[in-house]
């Protein structure tokens, strides 16, 4: 598909997955990597990147939370609805072969995580899900089919109380691990990052900035210091170079460049 000019796909199926966050299954050989992302268009609304995945080939699922005014229009498409879509775009994780691998998902940023484990070829994954509150868990289901889940949720709702990244703290003591992967809220991510440095490991995480171009043009989702673009360097960054990075962990920019805290 082009990089430039949205190709148009059918809604075949809408699955809802948790509080606020729904699936939308499409179905068309659209090849990609695992952590790269689309940008999906919604005529006279707007286009936003989201992240793609997959359970079987012959589809590709974009899973979307209801949290901004584009992503509360995308969650009320309907089966039949067509979207707009370009790419894929940027670059994703890595394919291994034969490793023990963990996954550190957090909310919604499960999803690209599901599409990595779905390539993985005789791995030992660790699945790490972790959420505010047991409503809002996602990718349980899906991950069961891939290897070992262990939840934790804030409230203790569900699984054990607390961070997916102390969960990932236990494991990397436990065993021996290859490679970690993560994708979540950053601050979540920048955690990890630490860990895994302390107890020199390899990761690779997937960033989210405010991107318009998604082919790193615009400039709008350049990280400070380093320049380097979420779209076209990314989306997924070697976890011990984004912790060097000025802004990581920190601060993101907004659509007209102004700094938000995290």
């Amino acid at each position: 598909m082009s990089q430039t000019l949205p190709t148009i796909f059918e809604i075949k199926a809408v699955i809802a997955e948790a509080k606020g966050i729904k699936t939308f299954v499409f179905h068309g050989d659209l090849e990609f990597q695992p952590g790269q992302f689309v940008m999906a268009w919604l005529p006279r609304i707007d286009e936003k990147p989201l992240g793609i995945w997959r359970m079987k080939k012959g589809e590709f699922r974009l899973t979307v939370s209801a949290v901004g005014d584009f992503s509360q229009k995308f969650s009320e498409q309907k089966v039949g609805d067509q979207v707009g879509i370009r790419g894929p775009l940027g670059h994703g994780f890595s394919i291994l072969e034969n490793k023990k691998i963990v996954l550190v998902g957090g909310g919604f940023g499960v999803a690209p995580l599901l599409g990595l484990a779905e390539r993985a070829t005789n791995c030992e994954v660790h699945f790490l899900i972790g959420a505010r509150s047991k409503n809002l868990i996602f990718g349980e289901k899906y991950a069961k089919k891939f290897g070992k889940v262990l939840l934790s949720t804030n409230d203790g709702s569900c699984g054990e109380k607390c961070f997916a990244t102390d969960l990932l703290e236990k494991v990397l003591v436990e065993q021996k691990i290859d490679k970690v992967f993560s994708c979540g809220p950053e601050l979540m991510m920048k955690r990890v990052a630490e860990i895994c440095q302390e107890k020199n490991v390899d990761c690779e995480l997937s960033l989210e900035r405010y991107m318009k171009c998604g082919i790193g043009i615009c400039g709008s989702c350049a990280m400070d210091d380093s320049g380097w673009c979420a779209c076209s360097d990314g989306p997924v960054i070697d976890g011990a170079q984004a912790l060097k990075s000025g802004e990581f962990g920190k601060y993101h920019r907004d659509s007209v460049g102004v700094r938000e805290n995290f």
